[in-house]
């Protein structure tokens, strides 16, 4: 094949190729091809190879070509990959055939790491723009039927019923596949109706339900508010008849206060009229006194004029003096007197006070000496308690302080939990999504699951690189389980795929786990092992001992000069690898030298196991579960000793407050005879300076008789130089006798007016008690009628009951309340009445409490549903309705489709039936159709075969026929289909495998007739059909052209072996002109 592109041809007949054929197919560094050139037929390509040689090659390079996907190959879908091994960039040419316009040469150039590039003729275009130039032509390389490759033979005979239909309608007609998707959007939007009206359905069985659900709980509430509406009407008779009961109250309450006010003024104005009486004598008796004064004053005058003829001034003076002695001593006299008897009784009332006052005391100094005892003893107590409080601050702050410490752990330990998760995520999401769930689903696992990644921590940050260089990745995200049952579970039919193993409780040896250097290692400079380095699950360490052989890596510091001596040592110790010095070493024993052999290399750097997080302990639960219970323990403590405080404290101020009370009764008792003592030392003292005071009456009043004898006999003798002056004095005396006779009489009547005065105001003082207490009483009657006036108003709305007072609103009101009270019968008895009301609240408390609580929102709540029921079967008709409609035209369509599928069906049927007979068994295909005929999207193709005689036609599985069988099926379904399939070329990649040589000499007669018209008319269509062998004596004609593939061959190899005239020998065995 030539190597220059420019010099690649095409067929010398390529005007008569029908458009859309391949004229010329070029692959430059494409998969297994350096550089090839293939130019075919225009009928049929018959191209052969061993497996490996390039055949599938052609196939994938047409494909990609045209503008298809690698998906559609079933190989790699990275199109980079099917650039030649080594190479860094490759193309794919195909000229395609087109009478008018000429040949189209379409340019598919692939770049590693770039995206790929398309040219047609020469210029620069889109993968959309070779998909419309593949439409035009109908190039169908996406549909099975007329492109099959190697890896999608399979895949062709596993497709179901629907997909062979969709891709028999596209192969078929255009126009049927394009109806058949318009059907299906269609039958969406029916579908979306039928959702409509199946969530209409449902919508209006939850409010029939919700209906159904509520209605209890409203029947409930318009109970109970038949039942509140009873009891207001009871409570409304209740306000009226308390209301005219205080109202009658009131006004029975209001003529008594009458009555005793009447009263009262009565007998006050008896002491007004006493009064006046009184007014009157005292004026009476002051006239009368200014008469005795005035007669007096007479005598003097008489006296004065007698004096004038006498010594007047000196006996006028000595009786003066003497009068005025005599009376300034009675009076004093008798006001001490009063004085000292006042003194002695209240000393006598004071003494008899202060001795009860002593007798009360007795025991108050026991009480001191006591109360003294037991106030230290408080103080004691209360340092006691004070003490005990002082712990108890102590314990909350150490308590505080531990709920801090295990908060702030709690959040180290979620962010290095996150941390490790993370890290397990990024190396394997499927490891990361099976701990995940894991975690969330914990409680159904029978025991724990452990993963290096979640639950090792490393003793120190030098142990991460000795884990680095002994544990493999595969390990690290290791699941191990203590249960086969919980591995099922994590691992059986989950939908991720992770590492999992089994280390059962009987499989851990702690002596393993935690075992020591060898003595004999330690001197020579080992110090610990690689599984002391880190902690972990006792299953999960064991697991890595049992991988890895931490528990037999000794690690430690070696003096390298003497490694021969080491070596040996530890070759008797049976130690295979060791670290030290920063590097791994291994001993192996050679078979063949009989000598041990030491290879060393440098230790990795710990780039996985030197996260910080690592070093940290994800799992603080057991260390959490300690402080947690210190703090449980210290609440609880608190709690005690709090209560205990509290218990002491009650019982101390209780003792207090009894002491307190006691001492306040003793310091009244000492208050009262404290009292009573100074009161009494206080009156002896006055009454002994009253004692100490005299009076000397008799020796006064014989003063005043000697100076009255004396200023009388001095009178007399002047009287008797006057008679006339004596009988005018004479008189005048008698005049004041009978003034004081007149007078005295007026004090008399005065003095039992005034008795009678006082008896008057001591009955005004019980009527004013009287009239207080009926007051009383009226102000009672008077709240309580405000009370039930208010009741009234709020119950009723009315203001009173007097029907006569009332304005037409309230009389109608009123009016239609008792008429209701007799409908009703509502009971005229209070206590009656009373019980009724009392039975009601207890019904009314029943329903309340009978746990279906209905309220006025289910009242609106049904209200509200009843008519959004309304709606939605009002909707739902319509959708009904609508849903008919677009069953009606959609089964009309479906049914017109389906007409011409099964016209076109039994075509494909016809010549199926007669390939099937040609070799001589049968097969049949059909339309399959659903039960519901508007499920446009079930329809597809049932092929039934039978290879065998005697037997029933059974359908075409790839679980029931064998791979031969399907391929002899799927091959002659592709040739009946081929006559209604206008396709410019087709491909079908290996669909001899499987078959035995009898079927594939028939399969091969029936296409090659096809193609030559002895049994059909298929000279227009291209076909590339890819075998890696070839029956001997088959019918080739001339328009048949065979094409070997041999990618192995060299350019000196035909010169070497002779490679051109042993093909020509092939062909001439195979009955082929070369």
């Amino acid at each position: 094949m030539p190597q220059d592109p420019s010099e690649e041809l095409l067929p010398p007949n390529y005007q008569d190729f029908p458009d859309g054929s391949l004229l010329r197919v070029v692959f430059h560094n494409f998969l297994t091809y350096e550089h090839t050139s293939f130019i075919p037929t225009a009928s049929l390509n018959m191209i052969l190879g061993h497996n490996g040689s390039g055949k599938s090659s052609i196939i994938c390079g047409i494909c990609l070509a045209c503008g298809g996907s690698p998906k559609t190959l079933g190989r790699s879908e990275k199109i980079a990959e099917y650039i030649r091994h080594g190479c860094q960039e490759g193309y794919v040419e195909v000229v395609i055939a087109d009478k008018v316009k000429g040949p189209q040469t379409v340019r598919l150039t692939i770049r590693v790491g770039k995206a790929p590039e398309y040219k047609l003729n020469n210029s620069h275009a889109t993968q959309s723009d070779i998909n419309d130039l593949r439409k035009h032509y109908n190039i169908q390389i996406d549909n099975p039927c007329a492109f099959l490759a190697q890896d999608k033979v399979k895949s062709f005979s596993e497709q179901s019923s629907i997909e062979l239909l969709k891709n028999t309608e596209k192969a078929a007609s255009d126009d049927l596949d394009q109806r058949h998707r318009a059907l299906m959007e269609q039958r969406k939007d029916s579908m979306t109706i039928e959702e409509l009206c199946a969530t209409s359905e449902k919508a209006k069985k939850h409010l029939e339900d919700t209906r159904t659900k509520i209605m209890p709980l409203v029947e409930n509430y318009r109970k109970k508010m038949a039942l509140e509406s009873k009891l207001r009407l009871l409570e409304k008779k209740m306000a009226c008849m308390e209301f005219q009961e205080a109202d009658e109250e009131y006004a029975k309450e209001q003529k008594i206060a009458d009555n005793a006010l009447v009263e009262y003024r009565k007998v006050e104005a008896k002491i007004k009229e006493s009064t006046e009486e009184i007014e009157k004598l005292e004026k009476r008796m002051d006239k009368e006194g200014r008469m005795m004064v005035g007669t007096r004053d007479s005598i003097r005058e008489i006296l004065a004029n007698f004096q004038s003829k006498s010594d007047k001034h000196m006996a006028e003076n000595m009786l003066a003096d003497a009068k005025s002695k005599l009376d300034r001593v009675k009076k004093d006299a008798a006001i001490h007197a009063r004085e000292v008897e006042k003194r002695r009784q209240a000393i006598d009332n004071a003494e008899t006070k202060w001795k009860a006052a002593l007798d009360d005391l007795d025991g108050y100094d026991e009480f001191k000496i006591e109360n003294d005892r037991s106030e230290a003893e408080f103080t004691a107590i209360e340092r006691e308690l004070n003490q005990e409080e002082e712990k108890i601050h102590h314990k909350k702050y150490e308590l505080s302080s531990l709920e801090r410490k295990i908060a702030g752990e709690g959040k180290a330990s979620k962010g290095n939990r996150d941390e490790r998760w993370n890290m397990l995520d990024q190396l394997s999401s499927d490891a990361g999504e099976a701990w995940a769930w894991y975690k969330s689903n914990q409680s159904k696992f029978k025991g724990e699951i452990y993963t290096p990644f979640m639950n090792m921590v490393l003793k120190s940050p030098e142990a991460a690189k000795i884990l680095e260089n002994s544990i493999g990745m595969r390990d690290r995200s290791m699941f191990v389980c203590q249960y086969k049952e919980d591995e099922l579970l994590i691992n059986g039919k989950q939908p991720w795929r992770i590492n999992t193993t089994v280390v059962t409780a009987n499989n851990v040896y702690e002596d393993e786990l935690n075992g020591e250097v060898h003595p004999d290692l330690k001197h020579l400079g080992f110090k610990y092992l690689a599984s002391n380095c880190f902690e972990a699950p006792a299953p999960l360490k064991q697991y890595l001992c049992n991988v890895a052989g931490l528990n037999k890596i000794p690690v430690g510091s070696l003096d390298l000069r003497q490694m021969d001596n080491i070596n040996k040592e530890l070759e008797r110790l049976r130690v295979t690898v060791y670290m030290a010095n920063n590097m791994r070493f291994q001993l192996q024993r050679s078979k063949y030298a009989n000598r041990t052999l030491n290879s060393q290399s440098e230790m990795r750097d710990a780039t996985f196991w030197g996260q910080a997080c690592f070093l940290k302990s994800m799992d603080v639960k057991k260390e959490k579960d300690g402080k947690a219970e210190e703090c449980e323990r210290l609440r609880k403590e608190i709690e005690c000793m709090k209560e205990t405080l509290k218990e002491k404290r009650y019982d101390i101020q209780k003792k207090r407050d009894a002491l307190q009370k006691v001492r306040m009764e003793w310091r009244s008792k000492k208050g009262v005879e404290s009292k009573w003592e100074n009161f009494l030392k206080q009156e002896k003292m006055q009454l002994r300076n009253l004692e100490k005071e005299t009076f000397d009456i008799q020796k006064a009043e014989d003063n005043f008789a000697n100076v009255e004898d004396h200023v009388l006999k001095k009178v007399q003798k002047a009287m008797a130089e006057s008679v006339a002056d004596h009988k005018a004095i004479s008189e005048k005396f008698k005049e004041i006798a009978r003034h004081n006779f007149i007078e005295t009489l007026c004090k008399i009547k005065s003095t039992k007016l005034n008795s009678k005065a006082e008896d008057y105001r001591s009955e005004r003082e019980d009527l004013r008690h009287v009239k207080e207490a009926t007051e009383d009483q009226l102000k009672t009657a008077f709240n309580r009628r405000k009370a039930a006036k208010n009741a009234l108003k709020q119950e009723c709305a009315l203001e009173h009951l007097d029907v006569t007072k009332m304005d037409p609103n309230d009389k109608e009101l009123y009016e239609k309340m008792t008429k209701l009270f007799k409908d009703s019968n509502v009971p005229t008895d209070k206590d009656e009445l009373d019980q009724c009301i009392t039975s009601e609240k207890t019904r009314l408390a029943l329903v309340q409490n009978s746990g279906e609580d209905g309220s006025i929102e289910h009242e609106h709540q049904l209200q509200r549903i009843n008519k959004e029921l309304e709606e939605e079967c009002t909707k739902y008709d319509k959708l009904i309705k609508n849903r008919e409609t677009a069953h009606q035209e959609l089964g009309d369509l479906i049914k017109k489709w389906r007409e011409e599928v099964e016209e076109m069906i039994e075509k494909i049927n016809l010549n199926y039936i007669k390939f099937f007979e040609v070799l001589g068994c049968r097969g049949e295909v059909s339309l399959e159709t659903p039960e519901n005929c508007l499920d446009i999207e079930k329809y597809g193709i049932m092929i039934m075969v039978c290879f065998r005689k005697g037997e029933n036609m059974k359908r075409l599985d790839n679980r029931v026929q064998s791979g031969g069988e399907r391929s002899v099926a799927t091959m002659l379904y592709l040739l009946a289909l081929q006559q209604l399939c206008p396709v410019p070329f087709r491909c079908i990649d290996e669909i001899n495998q499987g078959m035995d040589p009898t079927n594939e000499r028939k399969v091969f007669d029936i296409m090659v007739g096809l193609w030559n018209g002895t049994s059909g008319t298929l000279t227009k269509t291209q076909y590339f059909l890819l075998s890696p062998k070839l029956l001997h004596g088959l019918d080739m004609r001339d328009n048949v052209n065979v094409v070997m593939v041999n990618s192995t061959l060299t350019a000196d190899h035909g010169d070497r072996f002779d490679t051109l005239s042993k093909i020509r020998n092939t062909f001439a065995t195979l009955g082929i002109q070369s």
